[in-house]
């Protein structure tokens, strides 16, 4: 069953051999000899009287090593949800136990291997790593005497001792485990130990084990088995099969030479099988290897090595083979490299690769079966051992957090009774919303999965916890608790990061903020939509998550240094304090776990209080003893209620996130705040960089609950392009938040005196000034720090209008122009990558759309006066319009015509020395206009000048001034004037025709010009004050005809001309 060598050894140990005596030196001077024998005496009564005394104190009252001939079953403990119904039975130590001989030599060997070396030599003690710990202890080189448990202390310590890490312990602990291997057989105490132990998965016991992960029994497992079972002592839930095989097992991965980010993952047989071509190469390169222990030593020669097939060289000589301790085998797996075209193959141990490598070196097994288990590892599935569990993924957790507090053993084996703070009734619903929704998910957008948590905000319970869609589908990491795993957070992180800077700076809750393209310190985002909305309030931005204005609030939160700690306050511990996250930090790159989302989230829910997560109400243990019951925490005030109550507004503001949005986003009758979010990531696919979903988010909470909800898929796989966290998981919150507030009273959040709620200019989210033009557009917002200055945004000013410039005694008369000035900044208007884009926006057109109504508005003012031509201007300009003429208020009409040496580019109309409308030209120097200028009503009634001033590309103008009265209405009819014929006289043959001319003149605009033919419509809606239509003989019968012609204008008043025409018989 083992080696002979390690026989042979044991025998040794009760065989006595005599030392030979030294030879006796001569003796010294009687006075030396006196001084020794004194000195001796005096050492050999001090270690009696030490003996004699820690005898007394740690030995005297020992039990007996007999009680390990009855060891007593333990209890189980049992988790209940909060109603009192069973979750799931912790086993009490339900085991086939099984003698010495039941066990495989293959057990029994790795757990040697693995667990204490010189298991079948030492005393029940390990003296020399005894020896070993107290030098380094003494030295300074560890801190603590560890390292030194053999498998006979192990033993001692879970059975008839307490396991306490104190000197005492030790001390009993060495002290009965002699006696123990004094007393018992090597093989009767590894038959205790390997019955007695947890393997975790609630397996008791080697047998229990066996059949619980490879469905046999002890006496059949193979090395490979007996590598992973040997494993376990070590962490049962650490190194768990079913939720760590990574840890344990150990995996190939594989990636891509241009996307090393992005590896893949050996873990079940479905990934074997699926990348099986660039495994084979894996597996290949390990079968060729060839090993030859060293005599004498405890190094290994390899051969069959290439450098080629390892990420950092190793010494290969030219036979392909290399030496290297036992000890290095890990280091050795680790760094092989196997390129495959453009993939890479490489390796990551797990602890059963460790156990492996001591049974190697302990001859345990030879190298052929080194490699076979390696390989048999490969995507391997465990037996799937199907327990009756309610709400398992939150069972676990609960599990795990109490082994965390009291240990593993009194979590398993102490027939506690563990009331949770779930509500299992709520769970099971959740549960069945989960399912239905994920699967829905992965038809639309390749999202596999779900998860789910509910937090009581009021106490910091866990109501519901979904931590996938299902537990039991191990070949799709059903059994990952995603409520418990690292995980970017995307847009749901951005609130806390608005916080932090409204907190510190002088902004609010509808402070404009621009998503404008920006260049950051070594990096330019762009937003998830690839546009850019402009100018916005920071409610609008946050609840469009858009980027830009993100990262900018992640410079006014001071950095990541000051989020990252902010967040620790909130419970959120994930975040490195030196994580080197950057702005990016802002859109939610670093991990944390969706259970820290809902912590962080619901001090906001809670007006700043932070109430520890706890998912237990009491325990109590197998004698009726309450070990611990919750009591009504108070919390810890983290932030002030003010700075939550902004946000909480902000959130819950359905006012500034698309319409759409709503439909997912909103309770019935209840005020709710909500967060979307999407994290992305690239991926390599098809040879080309695509940027694709991976967690789809919506997070969201009443003065009730919050929770979170996480759609994705647990392997971290790519969504399709239409995943998103509003329809990915906002419907999954939103059906889940309506039933468990379904009964509930609706509350609201009080705004507390801290929070001031004014008016600012929602140009420049400063206080209005009723001095400036821009006191119309104001907004009412929310602030923590209100702002001390007044708003400045439209300036009115007089500016030289040829380049906006200074003006001066030079500056010509037409130049003189009123106008105002925008002046839009951004948060920082001395960083020009933040301040250069927002000018570039405000001279676009959506900032004149907003802003256009205001008049002559500009945007920049040089501050040099306008460079002209040194030619002297020379304009001469003639209108047809007469001293006396009347117009009206309103539309009128005009005609003229200019002269100039330098291009005209508009005409001025004044009244009374007032501009009233400004007609552009196409830069000529000689032309003539006619069309409709504009007389605004206060002139009516009035006797006045009409000023037609001609304005060159200069500025330069000249004038032509009448007088004129200006009526209320227009009382003239038109005047028709007919130029062919002009004796008003048509004769024309049947078979010709005649091209009928006129101009019609009024001073206003002219409606319609109609013709007529004898009373019979010819041609109506004629709108060109010049016309020309022609009278066709051929229409009309041999005779005289009379045509007349109509003109109306805009006020209906109507002049009429008519025409004698003749048709004849040619």
């Amino acid at each position: 069953m083992f080696k002979k060598k390690s026989l042979q050894k044991r025998k040794l140990k009760t065989t006595y051999t005599k030392k030979k005596t030294p030879a006796k030196k001569k003796k010294t001077a009687g006075s030396i000899l006196k001084f020794i024998t004194y000195t001796v005496i005096f050492f050999v009564t001090i270690s009696f009287i030490l003996g004699l005394v820690l005898y007394k104190k740690y030995i005297v009252n020992l039990p007996s090593i007999s009680e390990l001939e009855n060891l007593e079953i333990a209890e189980s403990s049992t988790i209940y949800d909060k109603n009192g119904i069973e979750l799931y039975k912790i086993f009490k130590e339900k085991r086939t136990y099984i003698p010495f001989d039941e066990i495989n030599s293959n057990m029994i060997n790795a757990l040697v291997a693995g667990e204490d070396k010189r298991y079948w030599d030492n005393p029940g003690f390990d003296v020399i790593g005894l020896i070993r710990a107290v030098i380094n202890k003494v030295i300074g080189k560890n801190v603590k005497v560890e390292g030194t448990s053999t498998i006979t202390q192990q033993l001692i310590r879970n059975t008839i001792i307490k396991n306490e890490k104190t000197i005492e312990r030790k001390i009993k602990e060495i002290y009965l485990a002699y006696k123990l291997t004094n007393g018992v057989s090597k093989e009767k105490i590894i038959e205790l130990y390997l019955n007695k132990i947890s393997f975790g998965s609630n397996a008791f016991g080697i047998e229990q084990a066996s059949q619980t992960f490879f469905a046999k029994k002890a006496k059949e497992l193979n090395i490979y088995e007996s590598s992973i079972l040997a494993s376990l002592p070590k962490g049962p839930t650490f190194y768990s099969p079913y939720n760590h095989p990574d840890r344990i097992v150990g995996y190939p991965y594989i990636f891509t030479e241009d996307d090393t980010d992005n590896i893949i993952q050996i873990l079940s047989s479905k990934d074997a099988l699926i990348h099986q071509e660039m495994l084979q190469n894996f597996i290949s390169f390990i079968n060729n290897i060839k090993a030859t222990k060293l005599s004498g030593t405890d190094k290994i020669l390899l051969c069959g090595l290439n450098n080629e097939y390892f990420k950092n060289n190793l010494l290969i000589d030219n036979d392909g083979c290399s030496v290297m301790a036992h000890s290095k085998l890990l280091n050795f797996l680790n760094a092989i490299q196997i390129k495959v075209d453009s993939n890479f193959i490489e390796y990551q141990t797990g602890r059963k690769d460790f156990i492996l490598g001591r049974m190697l070196e302990d001859e345990y097994i030879d190298f052929s079966q080194y490699k076979e288990a390696i390989i048999e590892g490969i995507g391997y599935k465990f037996n799937i051992y199907s327990e009756n569990i309610k709400a398992p993924h939150f069972v676990f957790y609960v599990k795990e957090y109490l082994e965390n507090l009291y240990g593993k053993d009194v979590v398993s084996m102490g027939g506690l009774k563990i009331f949770t703070t779930l509500d299992y009734e709520l769970q099971e619903k959740a549960e069945e919303i989960v399912k239905k929704h994920a699967e829905l998910n992965e038809k639309r957008y390749d999202a596999s999965s779900a998860a789910l948590v509910s937090l009581d905000n009021k106490t910091g319970d866990i109501i519901t916890m979904v931590g996938g869609k299902d537990y039991f589908d191990a070949d799709n990491k059903g059994n990952v608790n995603i409520i418990t795993s690292k995980l970017q957070p995307g847009s749901t992180f951005k609130p806390f990061v608005y916080s932090i800077g409204m907190y510190k700076e002088e902004i609010g809750s509808k402070t404009p903020i621009y998503d404008v393209e920006t260049q950051f310190p070594g990096y330019k985002p762009s937003n998830f939509d690839g546009k850019f909305m402009g100018k916005m309030n920071l409610s609008t931005a946050l609840n469009n998550s858009r980027n830009i204005p993100a990262i900018k609030m992640f410079y006014m939160a001071g950095g990541e240094r000051s989020i990252v700690s902010f967040m620790k306050t909130l419970g959120v511990d994930s975040l490195k304090n030196h994580g080197n996250y950057g702005a990016p930090l802002a859109l939610g790159t670093g991990e944390m776990t969706p259970l820290e989302l809902a912590s962080a989230y619901s001090v906001f829910a809670n007006m700043g209080i932070k109430k520890e997560i706890n998912p237990i109400l009491k325990i109590v243990d197998s004698k009726g003893n309450i070990v611990t019951e919750r009591k009504e925490a108070q919390g810890e005030e983290v932030i002030s209620s003010s700075q939550s109550y902004i946000m909480n507004n902000m959130l819950s503001d359905t006012s500034t996130r698309p319409e759409f949005w709503n439909n997912y986003l909103s309770l019935r009758g209840r005020k709710v705040a909500a967060k979307t979010g999407t994290s992305t990531k690239q991926y390599t696919k098809y040879g080309r960089k695509t940027i694709s979903p991976r967690n789809l988010w919506t997070i969201g909470y009443t003065p009730q609950y919050t929770t979170v909800v996480w759609a994705g898929n647990p392997d971290g796989t790519e969504l399709n392009f239409k995943g998103n966290g509003l329809e990915g998981a906002g419907v999954i919150w939103k059906e889940f938040m309506e039933l468990a507030h379904k009964g509930k009273k609706v509350e609201n959040w009080r705004r507390p005196a801290g929070v001031k709620e004014i008016s600012i200019s929602e140009i420049s989210g400063l206080l209005p000034s009723l001095e400036n033009s821009s006191s119309s557009f104001t907004t009412k917002s929310l602030f923590l720090n209100t702002p001390t200055e007044y708003d400045n945004s439209f300036r009115s000013i007089q500016v030289d209008a040829l380049c906006n410039g200074l003006v001066t005694d030079a500056t010509p008369v037409a130049a003189l122009k009123n106008v105002t000035l925008a002046q839009f900044h951004s948060l920082s208007p001395s960083n020009a990558s933040w301040e250069n884009p927002v000018q570039d926006w405000v001279n676009s057109d959506k900032a004149r759309e907003l802003y256009g109504n205001i008049p002559n508005l500009i945007t920049s003012i040089s501050d040099q006066t306008c460079k002209r031509e040194e030619r002297e201007s020379s304009i001469i300009i003639k209108s047809t319009t007469n001293n006396g003429d009347g117009f009206v208020a309103g539309e009128n009409f005009i005609e003229l015509a200019y002269k100039s040496n330098h291009p005209i580019i508009k005409i001025d109309i004044l009244i009374g020395g007032s501009l009233v409308d400004e007609i552009k030209l196409r830069n000529k120097k000689t032309g003539t206009y006619s069309g409709k200028f504009h007389i605004p009503s206060s002139f009516v009634d009035k006797k006045t000048t009409l000023t037609i001033r001609a304005v060159d590309n200069q500025f330069y103008s000249n004038t032509e001034e009448k007088n004129i009265v200006i009526l209320k209405k227009d009382i003239e009819a038109p005047n028709i004037k007919i130029t062919n014929p002009s004796d008003l006289k048509i004769k024309l043959y049947n078979d010709s025709f005649f091209n009928l001319r006129g101009k019609v003149t009024d001073k206003t605009s002219i409606r319609t010009i109609n013709i007529y033919i004898d009373g019979v419509v010819e041609k109506i809606g004629i709108t060109d004050r010049n016309f020309v239509y022609p009278i066709t003989g051929s229409k009309l019968s041999i005779g005289t005809h009379i045509i007349k012609i109509d003109a109306i204008d805009n006020y209906f008043n109507k002049g009429t001309k008519e025409i004698q025409l003749e048709v004849l018989e040619k």
